[in-house]
């Protein structure tokens, strides 16, 4: 007789960040904490993508604005509902352990597999690694390296 092995279906827990006409998908490991809308202290001589410094446990980490990194729009003031997603450092093994991205909304917390998950055709930006269809929604696939190495720059 013929055994029979079942396969177990992997899930990953992610994260879908809302962003200014699209939202981010990540694994949730590169959440550290998700903190409300704060004041930052203004940083001189920053690019437009980073928005300023948060006081977040101690440190001063910078806080980007993807879109505008991404070369797709400008830095907007933020809106009701808006809050700060502190990200781990997951790529590269210099620069700030932590930096923030600016969010329209908060996260929602995602289990997905690879049959949940589809590649869509399209020209990623210098920060994006992929452009996928998560279910009926479409999310980014951010570059983290690349993120990171613009964070590393402001230092």
């Amino acid at each position: 007789m013929a055994t029979v092995v079942a396969q177990e279906q992997i899930a990953l827990s992610c994260v879908m960040i809302p962003l200014a006409g699209m939202q981010l998908l990540l694994p949730n490991i590169c959440v550290a904490e998700i903190v409300p809308w704060r004041r930052m202290q203004p940083m001189k001589q920053s690019p437009a993508w980073c928005l300023g410094l948060l006081g977040w446990r101690g440190e001063n980490i910078p806080v980007i604005r993807y879109e505008v990194l991404n070369g797709e729009g400008r830095a907007s003031a933020p809106k009701a509902g808006c809050c700060m997603v502190v990200m781990n450092r997951a790529r590269s093994a210099e620069g700030p352990a932590f930096y923030a991205l600016a969010a329209d909304r908060l996260p929602k917390m995602v289990q997905l597999s690879d049959n949940d998950i589809s590649n869509t055709p399209t020209s990623p930006g210098p920060a994006e690694t992929a452009v996928v269809t998560v279910g009926t929604e479409t999310a980014v696939i951010p570059n983290l390296e690349y993120i990171e190495e613009q964070v590393r720059s402001l230092t």
